[in-house]
């Protein structure tokens, strides 16, 4: 899979219009501040729909401007698909998804070009809270099963109204009504959750053990929720302990105003030895550690499609020593597009044959060469 040609228009200071890329190593060169995060993050968010810079795509419009647009031609084993999206950023946000011209829901759009994104900003997969944690599991359970958003919405959508009913006061037989449909999301959402996370763990060790270098702490990913819950029991027995626990805590809810069990409160523990690893590892190994977790989630996307999918690694050599950077470029390959950033000429020799360099400047590539490097 390859993305040919972009174009980006109004989305932050980036002045792109028809930008080629290699098949093979990209590298987007030039000094802080040009440009070379927006350039990637973009390409990004053509793919995924969402920023590793923000959670929120209102910053990401031109100044003055409305709204952004992205499109790009990309070729797979599918064939070929032209992607254009419009982003009104309003309030509220409005996206206009289109593939060869037609519109499509998320769902379609987000299995065309699934990049993978390795940026500063994963440290918190590492050292931050679970949120972030929840949406990259979230995000490999859709690509193993693209109703998982569906499941997703649908549980977002029944705690946000027992949450309402909580705040103005329902009484029993109202709050039951919606503690129904809450359980019976959550009963799904786990079961899908738990067995998605023992299939990213396995991927991640072995991804980890290539990566990792002297002194790196044994991880285990794991999916933890509550302690009295069983996620081995299947959706139905989960839905059933959580119809019981609803009921159980009403008033323990109705005080705190919002549900205190959940599937939105659980998370993708990283663990060494049975404790965290937040606290035990460097920033460089965290950013390792983070890469893996990243390219984890590739690895059964590419299984599954048997092809190539794209990575983009922003800032490539920030807080990677020479050994770690040399391991993550081994393992990435030659066969796969590659999307790098940084401000060290010098990347461009450890990426393989076939490359593009490209040069930023004000937001608008100033200069392009290809070239092989052995």
């Amino acid at each position: 899979m390859e993305l040919t040609d972009f174009t980006a228009c109004s989305f932050r200071n980036l002045h792109i219009d028809k930008l080629n890329f290699s098949p093979g190593a990209n590298v987007i060169l030039g000094l802080n501040g040009v440009g070379k995060t927006s350039l990637l993050e973009a390409v990004a968010v053509l793919g995924n729909l969402r920023s590793f810079r923000s959670s929120s795509l209102h910053r990401a419009v031109l100044h003055g401007k409305a709204c952004f647009r992205l499109d790009g031609t990309v070729k797979s084993v599918e064939g070929s698909h032209h992607l254009e999206q419009i982003v009104e950023v309003g309030p509220p946000i409005r996206r206009t998804l289109r593939v060869n011209g037609s519109e499509v829901n998320v769902g379609q759009y987000l299995r065309i070009f699934p990049v993978v994104a390795i940026t500063g900003a994963d440290q918190e997969l590492v050292g931050g809270g679970p949120e972030s944690r929840r949406a990259l599991l979230d995000r490999f359970v859709f690509l193993v099963n693209s109703t998982h958003l569906d499941e997703l919405r649908s549980y977002r959508r029944a705690i946000r109204q027992r949450n309402a009913a909580l705040t103005a006061g329902a009484g029993n037989a109202e709050l039951e009504a919606w503690e129904e449909p809450l359980a019976r999301a959550a009963g799904r959402l786990v079961s899908a959750r738990a067995q998605g996370a023992e299939m990213l763990a396995s991927y991640f060790t072995t991804i980890y053990e290539k990566l990792r270098g002297a002194g790196f702490p044994t991880i285990e990913p794991t999916y933890r929720t509550e302690s009295w819950l069983d996620t081995t029991a299947g959706p139905k027995k989960v839905e059933d302990l959580y119809q019981q626990r609803y009921n159980e805590t009403r008033a323990r809810d109705r005080l705190a105003g919002f549900t205190g069990d959940g599937p939105h409160r659980h998370d993708l523990s990283l663990r060494s030895g049975g404790r965290s690893i937040r606290y035990a590892v460097s920033s460089g190994q965290a950013k390792v550690v983070a890469a893996a977790l990243r390219l984890a989630t590739l690895a059964h996307v590419e299984k599954e499609r048997q092809e190539k999918v794209p990575v983009i690694v922003d800032d490539v050599d920030a807080e990677l020593d020479g050994t770690a950077l040399a391991r993550l470029v081994d393992h990435l390959g030659n066969e796969r597009q590659v999307f790098l950033s940084s401000t060290n000429d010098g990347v461009a020799t450890l990426v393989g044959v076939r490359s593009r360099r490209m040069r930023l400047d004000n937001g608008a590539v100033v200069h392009q060469e290809a070239k092989a490097h052995g």
